[in-house]
């Protein structure tokens, strides 16, 4: 199974034409579309998005196109994570799932373009690790990742990161289910928030807590946009004080 996730849009060609490489090489290939509305050239969402998908697909060869250093010196990879491949570029999105990679390799395909390296390298090389056609990786020590602190306890306080905002606006932080188990009330930028299990137990308009799907701390308005009440962005750090 190959897996897309980009952030082109569905206004141009280019998914399709990736696809159709795919599977120029590798007709039987399985391809799933993840997302292709990744915020424009936001390598920390293409990492959220990674670390969510994981754990639901057998498997599979995860192919990321949101790479704003096409083009340039910064290489295309392929690496092993568990018992799946990232295929794409070299600039961040394993950031969170860093400590499951085993090993990466450099891709040694020679793009015809510099400004479409999802057709020329990502594509092909995905269609070939599939087919279990290894000859195109060059093994490498490391990879890069990005600024990224884990959630920590601090005296009473958590501090933490926000790692993603949603379609809804609601604000996703890195604190895990397990720092904030059993809360009846976070604090977090002066404001107290009730701790509820899901959105529809909160008033219309309530700013809430709860845990996402994903067992990560979030902050959310029922039918509103968290986001702009909290006026958070990803990468903001916060520290929140819950209470039991």
């Amino acid at each position: 199974m190959i897996t897309l996730t980009t952030d082109f849009g569905y206004k141009d060609h280019y998914v399709g034409v990736m696809k159709g490489v795919i599977l120029k090489i590798n007709p039987n290939a399985r391809i799933v579309d993840i997302t292709h509305n990744v915020e424009r050239h936001s390598i920390r969402h293409a990492a959220y998005i990674l670390n969510a998908i994981l754990p639901y697909f057998p498997p599979a060869v995860h192919v990321f196109v949101v790479d704003p250093g096409v083009g340039t010196e910064r290489r295309g990879i392929a690496a092993k994570i568990e018992d799946s491949w990232y295929v794409g570029p070299d600039n961040g999105i394993l950031t969170y799932v860093a400590h499951k990679v085993s090993k990466v390799y450099e891709l040694e395909i020679e793009p015809e373009s510099t400004t479409f390296h999802g057709r020329d390298v990502f594509a092909p090389a995905a269609a070939y690790i599939d087919m279990g056609n290894f000859e195109i990786l060059k093994e490498i020590e490391n990879f890069e990742t990005f600024e990224y602190t884990k959630a920590k306890r601090e005296g009473e306080k958590i501090l933490g990161e926000i790692i993603h905002i949603d379609h809804f606006g609601n604000v996703i932080t890195n604190v895990p289910k397990e720092m904030v188990k059993d809360a009846k009330k976070v604090e977090v930028i002066g404001k107290e928030l009730r701790f509820l299990p899901s959105y529809g137990y909160a008033k219309k308009g309530e700013l809430i807590a709860l845990v996402n799907s994903e067992n990560f701390l979030e902050f959310a308005v029922n039918q509103g946009d968290a986001s702009k009440r909290l006026a958070l962005e990803v990468g903001d750090k916060v520290e929140i004080v819950v209470q039991y």
